[in-house]
């Protein structure tokens, strides 16, 4: 039984997927860190350089996007035999304003990655006015591949191309030129527009929050959504028309406590992870890499030192593919595995890594034991993991840990003023951190002015010196009583 939980009652944004009532994955959304990924821009740009084969655009961020040479339509449609030999410059040239679509976020100090072949993304079809090419998903046989390669053919105008998705191959002919043409208009549309503004301009912005969950949903088929807002679960429907069940969600309770997800999503966020045989995994992030280190901790076993190592990281390895994407780490991934002399026994870890990696919707692949024993793993990253989004570095500690974000702080704040009935007061009193206090109440007390109409109820805060970003409920009552407390 798959079940997607979904909590949109505060501007954090955020679902968790579980698969027969164990939880593979967290999506968390947050105002400050929304994915531009989708995103289409009309840029201009900065510089190009020959040494790179790439340009710098201005798409009006804080950092310029990165665009590479096979991503330019001129480079793909150039005729030219001797193309790959010829400078950047040859295809682009600085002060050009052209449309590019973000394919990766900004990460540290780098700027996004930009695409200038625009995809325009549907249900059954990629869609590429400049793609000049047709692929077809892999997920089925030849002779199925085929058919949908000469539907693509048949219906290809002039530079297109199509990712053909698993999605069409349960649809009709007519069902995808259908949607094929409803995409074509959406990109005749942002045309449209770019001879409108003035660059660099954004164009066309994707709802990350909405398309992973349609993501998910499209991906699982079949199974029970509970939403706690009727205006999401309205939306989701005339997106899918797979076989789910609808379940709107009424109770005071915050729904993640409802369904003993905090718990699930606070552990999400710990080094240490206790398996259930009294072994544990503890996992750290680095700059370069994710490392993972497998300790025997409270388990012996009552074999050979050598079966309890065995048995310790086949219990391991199952539990790190599901860290891995429930956190949603992405690029090198090193595991410290307890050292095995037995290559039968390596083998058999890492056949089951591999098997448990497999049911991972990202691109993952097991690259096996290095000569220094460590095993590699590489998967694919889209965006920042969860912990960026849910934690921030210490002050205490001068960034060598983490602890929750004013934010995240701030909204799990929200969430436990939401399930209290404020009929009988006027007024509650808060003790809380500066930082947290400025994410709670928002930009000119707007979010602060607007919970206070929601509530009925005035909001009165206690400042206090934390180490950490914190808050507690301290008193209810009177406006007066509340003001004599300040």
């Amino acid at each position: 039984m798959n079940e997607i939980i979904i909590d949109t009652k505060t501007e954090e944004k955020r679902y968790a997927v579980r698969e027969n009532g164990l939880v593979t994955m967290f999506f968390v959304e947050q105002p400050k860190d929304r994915s531009e990924i989708g995103n289409i821009y009309l840029g201009i740009v900065e510089s190009v350089k020959k040494g790179m084969n790439a340009a710098f655009v201005n798409i009006g961020k804080s950092k310029n996007g990165f665009l590479q040479l096979d991503q330019l339509p001129a480079f793909i449609h150039s005729t030219d035999p001797n193309k790959n030999n010829l400078p950047i410059s040859s295809f682009i040239k600085k002060g050009e304003k052209l449309l590019v679509q973000v394919k990766k976020d900004v990460t540290g100090a780098k700027g996004p990655l930009l695409s200038a072949i625009i995809e325009i993304t549907g249900e059954r079809t990629v869609y590429m006015p400049e793609g000049k090419y047709i692929a077809v998903s892999k997920k089925a046989d030849e002779d199925i591949r085929d058919k949908w390669r000469e539907i693509a053919q048949d219906h290809q105008r002039s530079r297109e191309g199509f990712i053909i998705r698993t999605e069409a191959f349960a649809g009709t002919e007519k069902e995808w030129i259908i949607e094929v043409d409803q995409l074509r208009n959406e990109f005749l549309a942002i045309e449209k527009k770019k001879n409108e503004v003035k660059a660099p301009a954004l164009l066309s912005e994707k709802t990350r929050f909405n398309e992973e969950l349609v993501r998910e949903m499209t991906r699982l088929k079949k199974g029970e959504v509970i939403c706690n807002d009727r205006s999401v679960l309205e939306k989701l429907k005339k997106y899918i028309q797979n076989d789910w069940v609808f379940t709107s969600y009424l109770d005071r309770e915050n729904i993640f406590s409802k369904y003993r997800l905090d718990t699930e999503l606070a552990n999400a966020q710990k080094q240490r992870i206790w398996l259930k045989n009294g072994a544990y995994i503890v996992i750290n992030e680095t700059e370069a890499a994710v490392v993972i280190d497998v300790n025997t901790g409270k388990f012996t076993g009552k074999q050979a030192v050598s079966e309890t190592v065995v048995k310790t990281n086949i219990t391991a390895a199952k539990e790190i593919a599901r860290q891995l994407q429930l956190r949603d780490y992405g690029g090198m991934i090193l595991i410290d595995f307890i050292d095995m002399e037995s290559r039968n026994d390596r083998k058999l870890v890492q056949q089951t890594l591999e098997k448990a990696l497999k049911l991972d919707p990202k691109q993952t692949r097991a690259v096996g034991f290095t000569p220094l024993g460590i095993f590699e793993v590489t998967r694919k990253r889209t965006k920042q993991p969860l912990s960026a989004t849910l934690q921030t570095s210490c002050q205490v500690c001068g960034g060598t840990g983490k602890v929750e974000s004013p934010e995240t702080a701030a909204f799990r704040l929200e969430r436990e003023l939401l399930e209290l009935p404020f009929a009988e007061y006027e007024a509650v009193l808060i003790d809380i951190d500066q930082e947290t206090k400025n994410a709670f109440s928002g930009e000119n007390d707007r979010h602060l002015l607007k919970l206070e109409t929601l509530f009925h109820i005035k909001i009165f805060f206690k400042l206090i010196d934390s180490a950490k970003y914190e808050y507690s409920i301290r008193q209810f009552g009177t406006i007066e009583e509340i003001q004599l407390k300040q």
